[in-house]
């Protein structure tokens, strides 16, 4: 695979403007796991918005959102770095070879995701008990959408402890569905199929060959 054309000095700065933004989220994600890591108790609520929004530190070795794994940690872990590696390249990948085809919109949408790879793969990588004191990704944000601490637990109560890595992905995510929906509303207005350039249009019948195909019916 190569680049649709050489990229101009134009495509090169926006390109080099929106991967030093990914890179800036990334450097986020970090601080404010480390700050977790320094300020927080595992497993101990701190109230931001009571009853909705607290900070509480946890490790996951799993997948993203704190979402468990059967397998054994090492093996589990080993999968979650290999997913993530294949994941981060494969975003990057793509984006360098298309960032000349991107609109800004678009670019946001990679940035955001290499940004959420990249972060998590970070901490997967890298975060080690031999290492760091302790395995796997720090994770720290924690919403109650369903009454708080003392309501009952269900599927939103609490909801999935997480990081700015995995909130980079989920918006990521969302709006690269939002994308695809609108260029399906697009096509649809535009006629669909009827736009394909592969289905042309039937020639049209001059007066005269109207007129002889009449005469012949007759």
């Amino acid at each position: 695979m190569r680049l649709t054309r050489p990229l101009s000095f134009k495509d090169s700065k926006r390109l080099i403007l929106f991967g030093v933004g990914a890179l800036l989220l990334v450097g986020i994600d970090l601080l404010t796991k480390w700050l977790a890591e320094i300020f927080l108790v595992e497993g101990e609520l701190n109230a931001i918005i009571p009853n909705f929004l607290y900070f509480t530190k946890s490790y996951n070795t799993a997948v993203a959102f704190s979402l468990g794994s059967s397998l054994p940690m090492p093996v589990g872990r080993a999968i979650n770095i290999t997913i993530s590696v294949v994941m981060s390249v494969a975003i990057l990948w793509y984006w360098i070879l298309n960032d000349d085809r991107f609109n800004n919109f678009q670019r946001s949408i990679a940035m955001l995701l290499a940004a959420g790879a990249v972060g998590n793969l970070i901490d997967r990588a890298f975060y080690w008990e031999a290492i760091t004191g302790f395995d796997g990704v720090i994770d720290f944000i924690q919403f109650y959408l369903g009454g708080g601490p003392s309501a009952p637990n269900n599927f939103v109560n609490p909801f999935a402890t997480f990081n700015l890595a995995d909130s980079y992905l989920t918006i990521g995510i969302i709006m690269l569905i939002v994308l695809m929906v609108i260029d399906m509303i697009k096509e649809s207005k535009n006629g669909g199929l009827s736009k394909d350039p592969r289905i042309k249009d039937a020639p049209k019948q001059s007066d005269a060959e109207k007129s002889n195909d009449a005469e012949g019916h007759n």
